[in-house]
């Protein structure tokens, strides 16, 4: 079956490349330009790993996240890796208190070297 990637981010740039290299290795690519259509997305459908951008208009991605892992956590939830512009450690380690798998600063890493983190957490599972 084939695997499925949700892309949140504001960042058309972003959407476009992250989403071009999940493609080329088979998995099926949804996009959602910020946290509340993300959201409602992971809500409607299973995914099984969303790569979420931590600054977004309409939800933040730590709000996203509380919404995802937290108390009304959905049930079957993807994994998730935040990236962030920032190197804040304090923004990382709140994400990953949040419930990120992976946390990683974007200029940092390229997509293919995202991708190969994505692998590692679905092999995890």
């Amino acid at each position: 079956m084939q695997k499925r990637v949700l892309i949140i981010d504001d960042d058309q740039d972003l959407l476009e490349m992250y989403g071009l290299k999940f493609l080329q290795e088979g998995f099926s690519v949804e996009r959602a330009e910020n946290g509340a259509w993300g959201l409602k997305r992971i809500k409607e459908e299973p995914f099984d790993i969303v790569l979420l951008d931590v600054s977004m208009p309409a939800m933040n991605g730590l709000e996203m996240l509380k919404n995802i892992k937290g108390k009304n956590k959905i049930e079957k939830s993807p994994k998730i890796i935040a990236l962030s512009n920032t190197a804040l450690d304090a923004e990382i380690e709140e994400m990953k208190k949040a419930g990120a798998d992976k946390c990683f600063i974007k200029i940092r890493m390229t997509p293919a070297e995202i991708y190969q983190e994505a692998l590692k957490l679905l092999r995890e599972k």
